[in-house]
């Protein structure tokens, strides 16, 4: 990591990070102690709720991604859509958090309120940056509409089960 103004700092490498970011202050020796959900933080909220505020000023980090699911329907016979970059670039950049607790990296990936490219599906969605907003949310920008823009195309895709991997898992339903 290297030091940036404002006593910011930013990840300048590729590493990985524990899903569920755990702030540097939480006492404790087992990660299973720590008993909030945070694998999401609201960007509306993340600068001022006491587990993110240290990682908003000092832990931005982008989280790239192929895609994503959602699932929508009823309970019981939900079915994933799959959401993926919709222009020229091969990933997805979420807007994250992390913290450096215990000497382990943990993580959080940025929701907002869904925009058009989501509507109907979920009510929010992770918080997607082109490439002029990477920089920029690296920085530190306090700007809540950060990556509003986000162009995203999607499909259903077949039921799949948490063992399933493989590229079949993005490919369009019959």
């Amino acid at each position: 990591m290297s030091p940036r103004s404002a006593g910011r700092t930013r990840c300048e490498f590729a590493a990985g990070a524990r899903w569920g970011l755990i702030p540097s202050w939480f006492k404790a020796n087992d990660p299973k102690e720590w008993k909030a959900t945070t694998f999401n933080a609201r960007i509306e909220e993340a600068r001022e709720k006491p587990t993110f505020r240290a990682a908003w000023r000092y832990g931005r980090c982008l989280i790239p991604a192929g895609g994503f699911y959602e699932w929508t329907g009823p309970k019981g016979n939900r079915r994933p859509n799959f959401f993926a970059p919709a222009g020229n670039d091969a990933n997805l950049y979420f807007a994250g958090l992390f913290s450096i607790w215990n000497d382990i990296r943990t993580c959080t990936i940025m929701t907002r309120a869904a925009t058009d490219a989501m509507v109907g599906i979920h009510n929010r969605m992770p918080v997607i940056l082109n490439s002029e907003e990477r920089e920029a949310w690296l920085e530190g920008s306090a700007n809540l509409d950060i990556g509003i823009g986000t162009a995203l195309k999607t499909w259903p895709v077949e039921r799949f089960g948490l063992m399933d991997e493989g590229s079949s898992l993005i490919e369009a339903a019959e």
